[in-house]
C-alpha cells in the first residue's frame, strides 16, 4: 500500500462557460451520442440481421438509460462491399434494414420520447451500382463529370494501362480502376466499388445538397459526415511522396508509405462543408425547429482536427469526432489519460464545445483492448467531463469484441481479396440483450455474426438486476451527467501519481462531483483533504467500480484538521459527492 501526496501532483485547472441551458438548439453541447451499428443491434423480423423496427422495440432501453441521442451507421440501399458505406441510392432504405415507412416510424418514436437522431451522409464516393455511376461510364451528360475519369499513364509491355499517378487506396493496392467500357481510370481512395464524387462539380454539390434536404425534411437530427479528410485531390495529380526514400527502391507499397499531401486535408474541404452548413442553416430559417448539427469524422492531425469547428465567420462541423481515446491500452497510467484529455482541452478553439469517444464500427472495443476494470474507470472519468459523449452499443454493459472465424467474416475491408482476413467484424458482434438464444438479438437459429459466448451472463437484462453491475454504474453516470454541475461546470484534473488521478467538476450554487480512480495494481491512499476543493464535512458515493468496495450512497465525513485517509483498490474508481 502507497501514500501518496500532492507535492507530486500535476494540476491543470480548465473553466468552461456553456450557454443557457434553456437554449434548444444547444440540445447537443452536453448529449451523449449512441452510435448503433444496425445491422448488429436488433432483428426484429426473424432473419438474422439488425433492422430499423428492431431499434425502435428498444427505444425505452435509452430512456431507462438516459440516452438522449442516437446515431445511426448507413442504412441507404447498396450492394454491402463496405457494408453500407457503398450507397447506391441514398433515398431509399436498403430492404435488409426495412423500408422508408420504418425509418419515418422510428423518427416519430424517437421524437415522442424527447430523443435525437443522427445520421451517416457518406459523400466521398458512392457505390459503383449506383445510377450515376453507371451513366457517368457511358458518358451521359451531366454525369460524366459527377466522378472523377483519367487517361492511362500508358501500357505497360503486356498492354495493360498503368494508373496515372502512384495514389494509394486507403484499403491497400491503387486508387485507380481502369473501367474497359470508358476506357480511362477512376479513382477510388476506398474500395474499388467506391468511385470518389467530383466535389469541385456544382452539380455534384447540388445533388448532395438535395440529399441533405431530403432527409431534414424527414425529421432528422443530425449528420455525421464520413471520411471528410478524402472529399479533394491534388488537381493537378501529382505523385505522393514517400514517407521511407529506401522502400521507394523495394517496392510492396502500402497507404501508409506515403505522405498524403495531395489526397487528404486540402483546404476546399472545410469550404465544402461550410458551404453544406450554410444551406442547412438555411433550411432551418425556413422550416424551423432545432438545430441540425454537423459531426465530422476527422482521422487527421490536430491542427487539421481543430479546423473542423471553423471559426464564428466560417462554419464548418459543430464538432469533429476526438479519437485521441480510442489508442489507449493497459498499461494506462494517470499521466497518459490526462495527456489525451487536454491535448483536446488546450488545442479547441475558445468557446466550443469538446468530445470524447472510445469505442466505435472500426475499433476493437475498449474492455478487448484494456481489461473489464480498466475499461470501467476509463468510462467512469470519460463520462464525467465536459462536452459531448460519444458510445458504442453495448458498450454500457461492457462488451468485448465478438470471435469469428475466418469462414463467418461478412467485412472484408471494403472487399479487398488481398486484406481478406483484415476484418472489422469483431467489434461489431451483435448486441447481447439476454441470456436466451442467440443473446435475444435474433429469433433466427444463426445470426448474421456469431453472438460472443459471453452473453450468457454479459447481457443487458442481467446486468439491469444486479445492483452494482456495470451497467448500473452506466446509469448512475448518465444521471450525473444530466445534473447542472456536469453540464456547466468546471474541469480541475489532479495527477495525484503514476496511477491514481482524480477529476473534480464544480459550479457555484451546485454540488461537486469527485472521480477518483486508481489505473494501477496496488492499494493507493491518499488524504481526502489534499483534493478536495469544497469546504465541506460530508462525501457521499454516487456510484463506483464493482471492485472498488464502495457503496452507492455511502456518507464520509470530512474533519479537518485530522487526516481523512481515503484507500482505492487496484484498477478501481468511485464518483463522490458533496450531497448530504
Amino acid at each position: 500500500m502507497k501514500l501518496t501526496s500532492n507535492l507530486i501532483s500535476g494540476i491543470v485547472i480548465l473553466f468552461f462557460v456553456f450557454v443557457s441551458a434553456d437554449d434548444s438548439n444547444d440540445w447537443w453541447k452536453s448529449s451523449i451520442l449512441y452510435e448503433i451499428f444496425i445491422r448488429s443491434f436488433k432483428d426484429s423480423d426473424g432473419d438474422g440481421t439488425g433492422d430499423l423496427n428492431g431499434i425502435t422495440t428498444k427505444l425505452d432501453h435509452f430512456v431507462h438509460l438516459g440516452i438522449d441521442s442516437i446515431y445511426l451507421t448507413p442504412f441507404y440501399k447498396s450492394p454491402m462491399d463496405d457494408m453500407g458505406y457503398d450507397v447506391s441510392n441514398y433515398t431509399e432504405v436498403d430492404p435488409m434494414f426495412g423500408n422508408m415507412n420504418d425509418f419515418e416510424r422510428l423518427v416519430h418514436e424517437v421524437e415522442n420520447r424527447g430523443m435525437k437522431i443522427v445520421i451517416d451522409l457518406v459523400i466521398n464516393h458512392c457505390s459503383d451500382n449506383h445510377e450515376w455511376f453507371k451513366k457517368s461510364v457511358n458518358k451521359i451528360k451531366p454525369y460524366d463529370e459527377y466522378f472523377i475519369w483519367k487517361d492511362a499513364k500508358g501500357f505497360d509491355k503486356n498492354g495493360e494501362p498503368i494508373p496515372p499517378n502512384n495514389w494509394i487506396s486507403v484499403f491497400g493496392g491503387s486508387a485507380w480502376e481502369w473501367n474497359a467500357n470508358r476506357k480511362q481510370f477512376y479513382l477510388h481512395q476506398f474500395g474499388r466499388q467506391q468511385p470518389d464524387f467530383k466535389l469541385r462539380n456544382t452539380n455534384v454539390k447540388n445533388e448532395m445538397k438535395k440529399i441533405l434536404e431530403f432527409w431534414f425534411v424527414k425529421g432528422v437530427h443530425g449528420f455525421r459526415i464520413d471520411a471528410p479528410k478524402h472529399f479533394y485531390e491534388d488537381e493537378h495529380f501529382r505523385d505522393e511522396p514517400f514517407l521511407n526514400t529506401k522502400k521507394h527502391k523495394t517496392g510492396g507499397f502500402t497507404y501508409n508509405d506515403f505522405n498524403h499531401i495531395y489526397t487528404t486535408d486540402l483546404w476546399e474541404t472545410y469550404e465544402f462543408i461550410n458551404e453544406l452548413r450554410l444551406f442547412t442553416d438555411q433550411l432551418q430559417k425556413t422550416r424551423g425547429g432545432i438545430e441540425r448539427i454537423f459531426v465530422a469524422e476527422a482521422y487527421t492531425d490536430m491542427n487539421n482536427t481543430m479546423a473542423y469547428y471553423g471559426t464564428k465567420h466560417f462554419k464548418v462541423t459543430h464538432y469533429p469526432f476526438n479519437f485521441g481515446l480510442v489508442s489507449l491500452e493497459n498499461p494506462v497510467t494517470a499521466n497518459e489519460i490526462d495527456s489525451k484529455i487536454m491535448k483536446w482541452i488546450t488545442n479547441m478553439p475558445k468557446g466550443e464545445t469538446p468530445n470524447w469517444n472510445l469505442e466505435n464500427h472500426d475499433h476493437r472495443r475498449m474492455n478487448s483492448k484494456t481489461s473489464k476494470e480498466h475499461a470501467t474507470i476509463i468510462l467512469m472519468n470519460v463520462m464525467m467531463l465536459p462536452g459531448v459523449v460519444y458510445l458504442y452499443y453495448g458498450q454500457e454493459i461492457g462488451m468485448m469484441n465478438g470471435l469469428v472465424r475466418f469462414d463467418q467474416i461478412q467485412d472484408h475491408l471494403g472487399g479487398s481479396e488481398k486484406k481478406k482476413f483484415i476484418t472489422r467484424d469483431y467489434e461489431r458482434s451483435p448486441m447481447q440483450w439476454d441470456d436466451t438464444m442467440n443473446a435475444g438479438f435474433t429469433s433466427n437459429l444463426e445470426a448474421y455474426l456469431p453472438i460472443d459466448p459471453t452473453y450468457w451472463k454479459l447481457n443487458v437484462e442481467r446486468q439491469k438486476a444486479e445492483h452494482n453491475s456495470f451497467y448500473t454504474m452506466f446509469k448512475n453516470l448518465t444521471r450525473l451527467r444530466q445534473t447542472n454541475t456536469c453540464k456547466y461546470g468546471e474541469l480541475k484534473t489532479q495527477i495525484v501519481s503514476k496511477w491514481m488521478y482524480i477529476i473534480s467538476r464544480t459550479l457555484p450554487g451546485y454540488p461537486t462531483y469527485y472521480v477518483i480512480t486508481n489505473f494501477g495494481p496496488e492499494y493507493e491512499t491518499i488524504d481526502l483533504l489534499d483534493y478536495i476543493v469544497d469546504d465541506t464535512s460530508v462525501l457521499t458515493v454516487e456510484t463506483s467500480s464493482a471492485n472498488s468496495g464502495y457503496i452507492y450512497k455511502h456518507k464520509f465525513k470530512i474533519d479537518n484538521p485530522f487526516p481523512n485517509l481515503f484507500v482505492m483498490k487496484p484498477f478501481s474508481g468511485v464518483v463522490l459527492s458533496t450531497i448530504k
